[in-house]
Order: C-alpha cells, then sequence, then structure tokens
C-alpha cells in the first residue's frame, strides 16, 4: 500500500506550473540585470564619447540596480532554488528578509526613477544609437522598468499559489496557506510603499535623496490638517521617515512643505477623529477617522521607541568605548545631524 502524500507534496504538486514560472522569471530576471549593468555600466567608462549631460550621471540613471541585482542573484535566487519542494520553508524564510526590510532597495529605486528617466529621456537619442551598436533588442529604457515590473509581479503570483492551496485546502496544511497569504500582504505593502516614495518628487525645493542617504522613508498619509502655526486647514501630505515627518501642502499638482517634526522631540495625542504631532514649537493636527487615528499613533509610537532604541545602543557602545560624556554628545550629534538633514533635503 502507498504512503499518503504529505501536505507539503500535495501543496508542491498543485501548484507546480507557478512554481516554475516563479524560478523560471526570476533566473530570467537576475540574468537580464546583470548582463543590462554590465552593457550600460560600460558606457560610463567611456567618458570621452559621453555626452556632456551624461558625465558622472552613472549613479542617476542606473541607481541602487546593482543593489536590486545582488539582493536577488544571492538572496532571492538561491532561496528559490534550494527551497522548490519545501513551499512551507520557502514562505517562511522569502517572509523573514522581507520583515528585515531587505527589499527596501525597491523604495530607493523608485524614489529616484523620476530622475532616472528624465536623464534617459533627455538623451534618448544617443542611447538608441548605443543599443543598435551594442545589439540591445531591448534598449536602457525597458532596462530601467525592469524592477518595478517585477517587485509588481510576485504579488500576483502569490496570489496564483494561494488560489491553488484554496482549491486543494482538504490536504493543504493550514500553516502553508497562512504562510502564503501573509508573505503575499507583505509583498502588496513592498509595493504601495515604494509607490508612496515616488511622490516625493511632488515636493518643490526638496532634495529627496539627500533625506533618503540619512534616513528610511516609511509611510505617508492624505489628511485635512489644522495647522496650528498657519492658522488655517489644508488639505496635507504627511510623510514619515525613521527619523522625521515632514507635512506639505497640495498646491496644484505639487507638494509645498509647511513644516517637519525631527524625533525624538516630538509627542502624539490620539483624539476620537483626529491625531496631534506637537513639540516645544508648534502642533498640527491630523483629522482622519478611527481606525487610522490608532494606525498613526501606533506607528509613531514604534518609530518613536525604534529611534530611542538605536541612540541608547550607540550611548552604551560609546560608554564602552571608555568615553565618560557620550550620552550628551551623542544626543547633540544625533539631534544636529537630523536638522541639518531636513535642513538640505529642502534647499
Amino acid at each position: 500500500m502507498s504512503a499518503r502524500p504529505s501536505s507539503s507534496d500535495v501543496a508542491e504538486q498543485c501548484c507546480r506550473n507557478v512554481l516554475i514560472e516563479l524560478i523560471s522569471t526570476e533566473q530570467q530576471y537576475v540574468e537580464d540585470l546583470i548582463n543590462g549593468i554590465e552593457r550600460y555600466s560600460r558606457i560610463f567608462q567611456q567618458r570621452s564619447a559621453l555626452p556632456s549631460g551624461l558625465v558622472g550621471q552613472q549613479h542617476v540613471l542606473l541607481s541602487n540596480i546593482t543593489e536590486i541585482a545582488a539582493l536577488h542573484r544571492h538572496r532571492l535566487l538561491p532561496l528559490l532554488l534550494q527551497h522548490r519542494q519545501q513551499l512551507e520553508l520557502l514562505f517562511e524564510r522569502w517572509y523573514a528578509l522581507v520583515e528585515r526590510d531587505v527589499f527596501y532597495c525597491y523604495v530607493l529605486f523608485t524614489a529616484s526613477q523620476r530622475e532616472s528617466m528624465r536623464l534617459y529621456h533627455s538623451h534618448e537619442l544617443y542611447f538608441r544609437r548605443m543599443q543598435l551598436t551594442m545589439g540591445d533588442p531591448l534598449g536602457l529604457r525597458s532596462f530601467l522598468l525592469k524592477p518595478v515590473q517585477r517587485v509588481t509581479k510576485y504579488p500576483l503570483l502569490l496570489n496564483r499559489f494561494i488560489q491553488a492551496f484554496f482549491e486543494h485546502r482538504q490536504v493543504i496544511s493550514k500553516r502553508i496557506f497562512e504562510l502564503a497569504c501573509r508573505l503575499e500582504t507583505r509583498l502588496r505593502e513592498l509595493l504601495e510603499r515604494a509607490n508612496q516614495a515616488d511622490q516625493l518628487n511632488d515636493i518643490t525645493n526638496f532634495n529627496a535623496s539627500c533625506i533618503l542617504n540619512e534616513a528610511r522613508f516609511v509611510t505617508l498619509g492624505e489628511f485635512q490638517l489644522i495647522d496650528g502655526r498657519l492658522r488655517r486647514c489644508y488639505s496635507c501630505k504627511l510623510f514619515a521617515f525613521t527619523t522625521c515627518f515632514i507635512y506639505t501642502e497640495q498646491k496644484s499638482c505639487k507638494q509645498v512643505v509647511r513644516g517637519t517634526f525631527a524625533l525624538p522631540d516630538v509627542c502624539v495625542v490620539a483624539k476620537a477623529k483626529s491625531f496631534l504631532l506637537c513639540n516645544k514649537q508648534h502642533e498640527c493636527e491630523f483629522l482622519c477617522p478611527k481606525v487610522l487615528v490608532k494606525k498613526w499613533e501606533s506607528m509613531v509610537r514604534q518609530l518613536l521607541e525604534q529611534f530611542l532604541s538605536v541612540a541608547f545602543g550607540d550611548v552604551v557602545a560609546k560608554a564602552e568605548q571608555g568615553t565618560d560624556n557620550a550620552s550628551g554628545q551623542q544626543q547633540v550629534v544625533q539631534r544636529s545631524s537630523i536638522n541639518r538633514t531636513i535642513w538640505y533635503a529642502m534647499q
């Protein structure tokens, strides 16, 4: 009498086609990134042949695509290949990578993509000539769009896994179904966060790359704001970072910075249909439904705890090195660094 197949075996069998597609497209994605980086990095090595507007602009055009390629080549693709017959373990470890914010490189890439595409379009004829010279069938524009296309694909593929598991729910373990759902949710949240980061480019007189070099973008919210300093109410966007909050006013298609709250000098107060952000200088009341009040209150408190935890860890490290006045100096340096970053970003 043959042994009854395990839940893991059934899971692998019922979604084999999806798994094959996931792995094969991941392999192709890694290959395309490596070839594209090698091909278009070579252009910048020939400085004498470069248009003047492209000299020294490799980091703008290609952004952090090398970091993305390394993530997939050395972490995600090996994970998929190693655990292709252990889907529960695969989803669990993939989820752990997302939770550790390893995929934050996509947030940075999306935030810088507008500037990258602007540079491409201003030299499009040159890049088209190079495309013909190098025999590239797709071209640079297609290459620059690949990361966004790929990160958009993951939730769709995970949803197909979930559908297959649901159709075989009588023999599929509850845990593998839950892991797939949790991973799909996190990947959708990553995509939403990346799309939100793109809106940093809508802020006038604001250097997004400056603040992103010093702090991580977390999320943004849209509210009606009662601004205590300006003494009026207006539509605003609140951008949350790991070191500060920046709020803007909607002006036509652009956002105008109206103020900032730097961590840790900020307090959050929840009300029935709004929450307050305040410090010693001013306060702002953000009007929103109760569910968003709870979400933002929790997030602000969490960011404060994380900020203070990092600052305290730095102080302890300094103390262990024998610095007598590390605590006071660290707080001054930390706050000064944050304020400088915000100031430079808004220049």
